[in-house]
């Protein structure tokens, strides 16, 4: 099975190639446009193992949360490759594949965070097997406290997390966490797992799914806003 996974929720843009007989994955830091350059970072991939889009068999991506822009470019990109090779979509949650990271090594329960932004966090609980405890959030880090009370300590992950915990007020909640200092880590393999694992139990996508945004993006707010104004 040939299996093509991309993540663009965050930086950096991360590619990966699966075949029966070879992987391959590339990240790519700094001067990226997802609209401008991710259609031609796959066709390099491809060609480099002398492949072409109709030899894909399943296509993975992230869903979200995380940039508005990436998400939306790479689930627009990855419907046109399954509109003209037949392969299979499947998209896996961002902080899920996070968290599915470093499950074989966490003893405790994971907490992947990304920047939201505006003073908040997207995050989420998982067990240490990255199975859901807690569905994702939008929120100030010091709410995380009735989250993890539970808890007598939390592996938090992604490279947000120093400045996540640095908002947490409460020593006694710090004190929970256990930084993941390996990050950013490479969600390429992990996606490619779960989207296995996903098309045996779930099947793949539907064809109308959209990304996870969790929030409204900028745009939509001030175009809300403006109607709001208006029917005043």
């Amino acid at each position: 099975m040939n299996i093509l996974s991309v993540d663009t929720s965050r930086e950096p843009l991360s590619i990966a190639l699966k075949t029966d007989s070879s992987y391959e994955e590339r990240l790519v830091s700094g001067a990226f446009s997802p609209s401008e350059d991710l259609l031609s970072e796959i066709t390099a991939l491809l060609s480099r193992v002398k492949l072409n889009i109709k030899d894909i068999d399943l296509l993975v991506a992230t869903k979200g949360p995380g940039s508005f822009t990436g998400l939306r470019v790479a689930l627009a990109s990855l419907k046109g490759i399954r509109a003209a090779s037949g392969a299979k979509l499947v998209t896996i949650p961002t902080l899920e594949a996070m968290a599915y990271t470093i499950k074989d090594i966490s003893q405790f329960p994971i907490l992947p965070v990304i920047d939201a932004k505006k003073k908040r966090f997207y995050y989420a609980l998982y067990s240490n097997e990255a199975k859901e405890i807690l569905e994702v959030k939008d929120s100030a880090a010091e709410n995380v406290s009735e989250d993890v009370k539970a808890f007598d300590k939390v592996v938090i992950t992604g490279e947000d997390a120093p400045s996540f915990i640095s908002k947490i007020e409460d020593e006694d909640v710090k004190k929970k966490f256990i930084v993941d200092r390996n990050c950013p880590r490479n969600l390429s393999k992990a996606l490619i797992e779960l989207a296995l694992l996903r098309l045996e139990t779930a099947g793949e996508d539907e064809i109308g799914l959209g990304p996870l945004y969790v929030r409204r993006s900028d745009a939509e707010e001030a175009l809300l806003k403006k109607k709001e104004e208006k029917n005043e």
